[in-house]
């Protein structure tokens, strides 16, 4: 079987989502990885215009929660039982809901920026990050097993503790220590661990 995920040539976002769910399942794959110019050029002929694009075998898949979606059933990374997978689902979308719902026009003076972002982080941020930390078993979302919905929520959680959104500091997620634990358990996993010692 062939595979090849392409996304844009940095390690974040949904791009690495897709790149360690991969890593996670032990699937060897192509990372493509696009400059801005390489994915201009590309764009018109994509599916939904939209990155990343894995392709396994010639066929083409977009939109990331589709394709965490496919490699979760594929390769064990979601719960078998139906009702189960789908509140893995809803947490992927729960973690597209915060991107988009992230305050930070491109209009905002850092002054709006910081009293919306400190009012999000109040509000919405605070009721995301409680009710994902009372689903949390422990480590993962089900226990002992990794699904692509952990990986998403690692991922997530790596921006934040890394301070890539202003005014939102790293401490923040220090009310949630299982929301925590879930990302350093996804960061200790074997494939993730070869996934950045690869790079």
């Amino acid at each position: 079987m062939s595979t090849t995920l392409t996304y844009f040539d940095f390690d974040g976002s949904r791009g690495l989502e897709c790149r360690l769910a991969l890593a996670v399942a032990g699937v060897p794959f192509k990372d493509v990885r696009l400059s801005r110019a390489q994915w201009l050029e590309l764009k018109p002929n994509t599916p939904y215009g939209a990155l990343p694009i894995l392709e396994v075998d010639g066929q083409k898949l977009a939109q990331t929660n589709a394709i965490l979606g496919y490699l979760g059933r594929q390769h064990g990374l979601l719960p078998a039982d139906p009702w189960v997978a789908a509140e893995h689902e809803a947490v992927m979308n729960s973690v597209e809901d915060l991107r988009v719902k992230m305050p930070g026009r491109p209009d905002m003076t850092d002054e709006e920026k910081k009293s919306a972002r400190e009012e999000f982080s109040a509000g919405w941020l605070n009721t995301w990050g409680n009710t994902l930390s009372a689903r949390i078993r422990g480590p993962f979302l089900e226990g002992e097993a990794p699904s692509v919905a952990d990986v998403k929520l690692a991922v997530i959680l790596r921006a934040f503790r890394s301070g890539a959104y202003d005014h939102i500091p790293a401490s923040r997620l220090d009310a949630w220590p299982k929301l925590i634990a879930l990302a350093d358990a996804v960061n200790a996993h074997p494939g993730v661990v070869r996934y950045f010692a690869s790079r």
